[in-house]
C-alpha cells in the first residue's frame, strides 16, 4: 500500500502532467508579441519536467518501478536518442539540442514527446484518470469554442485592446491550418461519443453544441485536408457502428432495432460536400467571414530534392535536427525563385515526418516510421478488445482514434506541437490502457531489495532528477530571454526607444545566445549609429566618441549571429549590412568585410537573389556602377521579375543623369509585374521627376486602381492632377486622404484651398519610396503610408 508521501507526489506528477496538456491547448500570454508555439512549447515543457520530476521521486520513495513489458517503449526511447546523436553532428549544435524558441524539430522538443508519452503509460491505468483526461479535453474545447465565438462576433480586441499580440486573427491554436486540424479532431470526439455513449440530456447537449461548432469552424477555414480527414473516420466510425450492433444481435435472443448513425452521415455529407464544391463555398462564407489563410508549406517533390541533397551529405543523421531551413536556403530549386515564395524561409517540408526524414537522417526516419508501425498494430490488437464491449472499453476506441489522426496528421502535413503532443500522449495513455484492461503484462522491479541494484538505481534517479532540474532552468532562461525579445520588437525610431530596445536584447542575450538576439541587436546598434551622425546638437568630440563605441558594439553583435549558427545566410546578410552601414562613414576595411559577408551568404544560399542586389548596393556605395551592374544583372537571371533590382537598375542610371534611362528600367518592371502597385508608384516618381505629369498621372493611377490604401500613391497622384490641370480630381483625392487622416495639416490646406498644395514647405519623407531615385518628388510626401506593403515578386 502506497504511504502518503509517495501518493502525494503522484498526484503532484499527475495533475501538473493533466493541468498542463489540457490548459496548452488554450494557452497565451496577453499583451505580449510571444508567439504561440513559444508560449504552448514554454507550458508543456515546464509541466511535463515537473511532472517526470514528481514521479521519479514517488518511485524512489516506493522503491519500486512498474513498467509494461512492451518494446514499443524501446522503440519510443530510441527516437530522442538518434535526434540527440544526430544534434552532435549537426552544423550548429545549439540549434540542435534546443533550438531559440521552442521549436518541435529540436533533439529537447522530442525528448519531451517521449517523456509524455511515458508517463501517459505510467498516469492512465485507472477509469477515474480516463474520464478526467478525456472530460479535461472536452472542457478545453469547449473554452477555446466560446473565445474563438466571441473573437469572431465581437473581437477581444474591442473588449480589451492589446491583448492578442502574440495571436495571428485571434487564433488560440496557431495557424489556421492547425486550427481546422485540432477542430477535425475534435468534431469526431464529439461524433464518436454521442454515437457510442448513452449520455444524459446535457451531456448531450454539449457534445452537440461542441460538434456543431466545430463543423462551423471547419467550415470558415474550409481546408480540403482536414474534410478528407473527416470524411474518412466519419466513414469509419459509421460503418463501425453498424457492424458493431448487427454483431450484438448476433450474439442475443432478441435481436434489438438498430440505431442508425444519423449523425455520422450527416457529418460525412457535409464534408463530401465542402471536398467537392471547395471554392464555390468557400467563396460564399468568405463574404460573410474571411479568415486569411497564409499557411503554405513545400510540395512533395521539392521536399523531395532537399530530402536527396540531405541524404547525400549524411545519409544516416541528416543535416542536423531542427536545421531544414538551412537547408531549404541551401539547397531550394532555381524554379523557386520565379514564384512569389522566393524569399520565404521554410523551417519543415511537405510534412512534419518528411522534415524529421530531411533533419535526422534515414536513421531519425526509421525510428519513427518503426515506432508508428509497431504501435499500429499495437492499435489493432486493442480494437481486437474493444469489439467485445465498445461502451465499456470507449476509452480504447477514442483513444486509439486521436492517436490515428493524430499520427495521419503528421505523416501528411505540418501539424504544430499540440497535435504532436497528441499524438504521443494518446499512444501511451492506449498502452496504459491495455495495462489496466490486463492485456499488456507489467514487470515490476523492486530495486531497494538488493543493495547492489539499489546503489545505481537510485544513483541513475538522482541523474535524472538534476537532470530535470537543469531543463527546467533551460526552459525557464529561454522563455524569459523570449519576453525581453519582444519587447525590444518596434519600439521606434528615436535614441530613447533605440535605447530601450537596447537593454531589452541585451538581457535577451544574457540568458539566451541566439542569433536572431544578436542580429536584431546589431540593427539597434546601426539605427543609433544612423542618429548620432545626423546630430548636430552634438560637439565633433562627442560623436567621434559615441561612434567608435557603437561601431564596435554593432560589428561584435553581428559577428557574434555568426559564431553562434555558421550555417545560417541571414547572419552573413546582416552582417554584410552592418559594415555597409559603416562604409559611408569611412571605417577600416568596412567595404572589404560586407563584401566577404555577403560572398559568404551566397554560397549558403546560392539562388537567393536579394543577397546580390545588396552586393551591387554595396557597389554603388563604392562608387562602383558597372560593378553594381554586372551583379545586378546575375540577380535578374535567377530571378527574371525581380523589380527590386530592375529598380536598382533605374536608380544607377538616374544617378548617372540618365533618367529616360531609369523610366525605361521602371516601365519594363511595370512590364513584368502588372499587378504590383508599389512598381507602378516608383514609375509614377521618376516620370514626375521628369516633369512627364502626363505619364505620372497614368502611372499613379494605375497604383491606386491596384491598391485602394495605397494612400502616398494618392497623394502623388493628386500633385500630378494639378500639374496636368485637373483641380477638381485633385480636390477629389486630398478629401479623401483628409478622410483617413483627418489631423494632417497641409491635406486640410489643400481642400480648403480647393485641391492646391504647396509644394516648396518642407514635408515628412515617405516610407515607400525605397530604390526610387527622386530627389524632388520622393521628399514632398506628408504621409506616413502605414497601410501600404511594399509586395516583392
Amino acid at each position: 500500500m502506497e504511504s502518503k508521501t509517495v501518493r502525494l507526489f503522484n498526484k503532484l506528477s499527475f495533475w501538473s502532467f493533466l493541468i498542463s496538456i489540457l490548459v496548452s491547448l488554450f494557452f497565451f500570454i496577453p499583451y505580449l508579441p510571444i508567439t504561440l508555439e513559444a508560449s504552448k512549447g514554454f507550458l508543456i515543457s515546464i509541466g511535463t519536467i515537473l511532472s517526470l520530476f514528481f514521479w521519479l521521486i514517488a518511485r524512489l520513495g516506493e522503491g519500486k518501478f512498474v513498467i509494461p513489458k512492451d518494446r514499443l517503449i524501446l522503440f519510443a526511447g530510441a527516437i530522442p536518442f538518434i535526434f540527440l546523436i544526430s544534434s552532435f553532428f549537426s552544423s550548429s549544435l545549439y540549434i540542435s539540442l534546443f533550438g531559440s524558441g521552442f521549436e518541435i524539430g529540436t533533439f529537447g522538443s522530442i525528448l519531451i514527446m517521449f517523456i509524455l508519452f511515458f508517463l501517459s503509460i505510467e498516469h492512465f491505468q485507472t477509469e477515474k484518470r480516463l474520464w478526467q483526461l478525456i472530460g479535461g479535453i472536452f472542457i478545453s474545447v469547449f473554452v477555446i469554442s466560446i473565445f474563438e465565438l466571441v473573437n469572431i462576433f465581437i473581437g477581444f480586441e474591442k473588449i480589451f485592446p492589446g491583448i492578442l499580440k502574440g495571436i495571428s486573427f485571434g487564433n488560440l491554436v496557431g495557424t489556421w491550418s492547425n486550427f481546422a486540424l485540432l477542430f477535425g479532431l475534435f468534431a469526431l470526439l464529439s461524433l464518436f461519443t454521442l454515437e457510442f455513449l448513452k449520455l444524459k440530456k446535457i451531456y448531450k447537449f454539449f457534445q452537440y453544441f461542441l460538434l456543431v461548432v466545430s463543423v462551423f469552424f471547419l467550415i470558415i477555414v474550409n481546408i480540403p485536408f482536414v474534410w478528407l480527414l473527416v470524411g474518412i473516420f466519419s466513414v469509419i466510425i459509421f460503418v463501425y457502428n453498424i457492424s458493431f450492433q448487427s454483431a450484438n444481435n448476433l450474439k442475443t435472443e432478441e435481436p434489438k432495432k438498430i440505431k442508425f448513425p444519423f449523425v455520422a452521415l450527416v457529418l460525412i455529407l457535409i464534408s463530401i460536400t465542402f471536398l467537392l464544391g471547395n471554392n464555390l463555398f468557400g467563396k460564399l462564407v468568405s463574404q460573410y467571414i474571411n479568415i486569411p489563410s497564409t499557411d503554405i508549406r513545400p510540395s512533395f517533390i521539392t521536399t523531395s530534392h532537399i530530402a536527396y541533397k540531405s541524404f547525400l551529405h549524411n545519409p544516416v543523421l541528416g543535416t542536423g535536427p531542427n536545421t531544414f531551413i538551412q537547408d531549404w536556403s541551401l539547397w531550394q530549386p532555381k524554379e523557386i525563385a520565379q514564384t512569389v515564395y522566393w524569399s520565404t524561409s521554410f523551417d519543415s517540408g511537405f510534412s512534419l515526418l518528411y522534415t524529421f526524414g530531411v533533419t535526422a537522417g534515414s536513421l531519425g526516419l526509421l525510428a519513427i516510421i518503426w515506432f508508428i508501425i509497431v504501435y499500429f498494430f499495437r492499435g489493432i490488437q486493442s480494437i481486437k478488445i474493444a469489439i467485445k464491449n465498445p461502451v465499456s472499453n470507449y476509452f480504447i476506441i477514442i483513444t486509439f482514434l486521436i492517436s490515428l489522426y493524430s499520427w495521419i496528421s503528421i505523416i501528411l502535413f505540418n501539424p504544430n506541437i499540440i497535435l504532436l503532443m497528441l499524438a504521443f500522449i494518446s499512444s501511451g495513455v492506449l498502452i496504459g490502457i491495455l495495462v489496466y484492461k490486463k492485456v499488456m503484462p507489467v514487470s515490476e522491479i523492486n530495486f531497494l531489495s538488493d543493495p547492489r541494484i539499489s546503489f545505481f538505481s537510485i544513483l541513475g534517479m538522482m541523474m535524472l532528477m538534476i537532470v530535470s532540474v537543469g531543463l527546467i532552468y533551460i526552459y525557464i532562461e529561454k522563455f524569459t530571454s523570449i519576453i525581453y525579445f519582444s519587447r525590444s520588437v518596434n519600439t521606434g525610431d528615436t535614441m530613447e526607444l533605440l535605447n530601450k530596445s537596447e537593454v531589452m536584447l541585451k538581457n535577451a542575450v544574457s540568458l539566451d545566445k541566439n542569433d536572431n538576439y544578436y542580429r536584431n541587436l546589431s540593427q539597434v546598434y546601426v539605427a543609433e549609429i544612423n542618429l548620432i551622425s545626423q546630430d548636430k546638437t552634438l560637439s565633433e568630440e562627442v560623436i567621434k566618441s559615441n561612434l567608435q563605441q557603437l561601431i564596435n558594439s554593432a560589428q561584435d553583435s553581428a559577428s557574434s549571429a555568426v559564431l553562434q549558427n555558421p550555417k545560417n545566410y541571414s547572419n552573413y546578410v546582416n552582417l554584410g549590412d552592418v559594415y555597409s552601414a559603416l562604409v559611408p562613414l569611412q571605417v577600416a576595411n568596412s567595404y572589404e568585410g560586407a563584401s566577404l559577408a555577403y560572398t559568404k551568404a551566397m554560397e549558403l544560399a546560392p539562388n537567393n537573389p536579394s543577397i546580390l542586389l545588396s552586393k551591387a548596393s554595396l557597389e554603388i556605395l563604392n562608387k562602383n556602377n558597372d560593378g553594381a551592374r554586372d551583379l545586378i544583372k546575375q540577380a535578374l537571371n535567377i530571378k527574371q521579375n525581380y523589380t527590386d533590382a530592375i529598380f536598382l537598375l533605374a536608380q544607377i542610371e538616374s544617378m548617372e543623369g540618365n533618367l529616360s534611362g531609369a523610366i525605361k528600367q521602371a516601365e519594363y518592371a511595370s512590364q513584368v509585374s502588372p499587378y504590383d502597385s508599389t512598381v507602378f508608384f516608383r514609375l509614377g516618381l521618376l516620370r514626375y521627376n521628369n516633369k512627364d505629369y502626363s505619364g505620372a498621372v497614368s502611372a499613379f493611377e494605375q497604383a491606386v486602381i491596384l491598391n485602394q490604401n495605397y494612400l502616398n500613391a494618392r497623394y502623388f497622384l493628386a500633385l500630378s492632377y494639378q500639374k496636368v490641370g485637373r483641380s477638381s480630381d485633385a480636390l477629389t483625392q486630398f478629401k479623401i486622404l483628409s478622410q483617413v487622416l483627418p489631423e494632417n495639416e497641409e491635406l486640410k490646406k489643400a481642400v480648403s484651398s480647393g485641391g492646391v498644395m504647396t509644394e516648396e514647405k518642407p514635408i515628412e519623407e515617405s516610407s515607400d519610396n525605397s530604390n526610387v531615385s527622386s530627389k524632388d518628388a520622393s521628399n514632398k510626401s506628408p504621409i506616413k503610408d502605414t497601410k501600404n506593403t511594399d509586395k516583392k515578386n
